[in-house]
């Protein structure tokens, strides 16, 4: 039998929102979302896209936060084994794998809960 999936969340900064969160970020200049996503994969975790698949979760929103107004587009991305990720001090204090059901209860934000299920939708 296979094991369930198991999420990789993020512990922000309390100067940068605090909480627990998935990988998040945005484009530069004229990335598109994959690009962005893929930049933002390697520079939060240390991942190299190359090492898993990234599956469009045909997923965006939009929202004002505390840099004004933005629009995220959702990605999941699936790792070929659970390994650390190597996390940025100044954005991040800590890194947990957990359950699909922990990773929707540490999750703060409906719209990232829905990107989530999305993607649990996807893996089954």
């Amino acid at each position: 039998m296979k094991a369930p999936p198991r999420v990789l969340v993020f512990q922000v900064l309390e100067r940068r929102g605090g909480g627990w969160h998935p990988v998040t970020g945005g484009v530069e200049g004229s990335e598109e979302f994959l690009e962005g996503a893929k930049r933002e994969l390697q520079e939060e975790t240390g991942f190299d896209p190359d090492q898993g698949t990234f599956i469009d979760l045909e997923y965006s929103y939009k929202f004002e936060g505390r840099f004004g107004k933005a629009h995220e587009h959702a990605f999941g991305f699936i790792l070929a084994e659970e390994c650390a990720p190597v996390i940025d001090p100044s954005e991040h204090l800590a890194f947990e794998w957990v359950s699909e059901e922990e990773a929707l209860k540490r999750l703060q934000f409906e719209p990232q809960k829905d990107a989530l299920k999305r993607f649990l939708c996807y893996l089954r």
